[in-house]
């Protein structure tokens, strides 16, 4: 991984909203919100079902959001990474970050399309 494409993607001063967050501590929306939230970056949970997670106030959605993150981390299904993404595109978000199993030929395409830089095959916990 070239430091240059990291330095987009993980810094200490950047929102990273994690779409996919869960309560459920055997799921990888709560291990990679907790992670980054333990390393001490600013994370804001995105999921529908849930008011808060781990203490931190959760979102329904990206339109919902006080604040822009600078990276969206989907750790989603495959129909909900393509709502996702055209979000992304509809609010000019344009840095997300694909979990391993979370990247959709068809989500991809779409960033992909959109012009937005993406992450696709690697873990943020490992790289952050």
């Amino acid at each position: 991984m070239e430091q240059e494409i990291l330095d987009k993607f993980i810094n200490s001063d950047f929102i990273y909203a994690i779409a996919g967050a869960t309560q459920n501590h055997e799921k990888y929306g709560y291990k990679v919100l907790i992670d980054l939230k333990n390393k001490g970056y600013n994370v804001i949970p995105i999921n529908p079902n849930y008011n808060e997670i781990s203490g931190l106030k959760c979102y329904p959605d990206l339109i919902s959001l006080d604040d822009r993150p600078d990276v969206v981390v989907l750790v989603v299904g495959e129909k909900n990474a393509q709502k996702i993404v055209q979000d992304c595109v509809e609010l000019n978000l344009n840095r997300i970050w694909f979990q391993p199993g979370s990247e959709y030929d068809q989500a991809v395409k779409m960033a992909k399309t959109a012009g937005f830089e993406i992450m696709v095959g690697e873990c943020i916990m490992q790289l952050s």
